[in-house]
């Protein structure tokens, strides 16, 4: 849980809260505010509304005003199905320092030619990463 009781970037992923928000979610995708609080270790549902805003301003969730629930949108559902094999990671992970370089620029090329929704969770990753 967050320093400061709040959910936020530097104490979550955005990719973490997607895949939670999934596992908790009801046949239609929905969860509700309190549970999703409830499941990240939170008493209250103020701690995650503020970055579940965030998240769907970004284009991550959806929001049920009426029913105070939040589902992902077809994009992130797509992000939280999309996954590296064991073989692509042990690839990534072996490349010199130096190469990285070059792997960083495909990864800004994705930023600027990519989805809005994609072109911010490289962002918020990038910052997560480096508590920026």
């Amino acid at each position: 849980m967050s320093r400061n009781g709040h959910a936020t970037l530097y104490d979550f992923r955005d990719l973490d809260l997607l895949l939670k928000l999934e596992a908790c979610a009801d046949a239609d995708g929905w969860v509700e505010t309190a549970e999703a609080a409830e499941s990240l270790g939170f008493d209250r549902g103020l701690a995650v509304s503020s970055r579940f805003s965030w998240m769907r301003r970004y284009g991550m969730l959806e929001f049920d005003r009426k029913r105070s629930m939040w589902r992902l949108t077809p994009g992130a559902k797509r992000v939280t199905e999309a996954r590296l094999r064991a073989s692509q990671s042990k690839a990534i992970e072996e490349l010199p320092d130096e190469l990285m370089i070059e792997v960083m620029s495909k990864v800004t090329q994705r930023y600027i030619h990519g989805t809005p929704m994609v072109a911010s969770m490289l962002r918020r990753e990038f910052l997560f990463g480096t508590k920026r």
